[in-house]
């Protein structure tokens, strides 16, 4: 009895990790990276018009307090991906950082889980 206790609980801890290994999807999504409060309006957007809206998103807006506050996401291949805690602080880093005030692209790196991205490094595209 006890070994197929044991055998039942070695299967069902094997099922978790499967899981949890395969909820995080490992990404590297180029796009740009929009505040949530001004990308609400355009996640539903053909991907085409979505791209050029986050494409002309500028650092000012960016930048403005309720855009910060509504954290960050990134619009690639014409889709909206919403980031993390992490992800949000790097995105202001980044846009406190860049030269320029449009049309900023990025390479964001991490883990898509359920569709958010657990951001582990942006990086600006010269």
């Amino acid at each position: 009895m006890k070994s197929k206790t044991l055998l039942l609980s070695l299967i069902a801890t094997s099922l978790v990790f499967a899981a949890v290994v395969l909820a995080h999807e490992k990404v590297k999504l180029t796009g740009y990276v929009v505040d949530v409060m001004c990308a609400a309006d355009h996640t539903k957007d053909k991907p085409e018009d979505a791209m050029k809206f986050a494409s002309e998103h500028t650092k000012s807006c960016g930048l403005m307090d309720e855009c910060v506050k509504s954290g960050y996401g990134i619009f690639a291949d014409g889709k909206w991906y919403p980031f993390d805690a992490k992800g949000n602080e790097l995105a202001r880093a980044m846009f406190e950082k860049s030269q320029k005030n449009d049309h900023i692209k990025v390479i964001v790196e991490g883990m898509n889980h359920g569709g958010k991205i657990l951001v582990e490094k942006i990086t600006e595209e010269q």
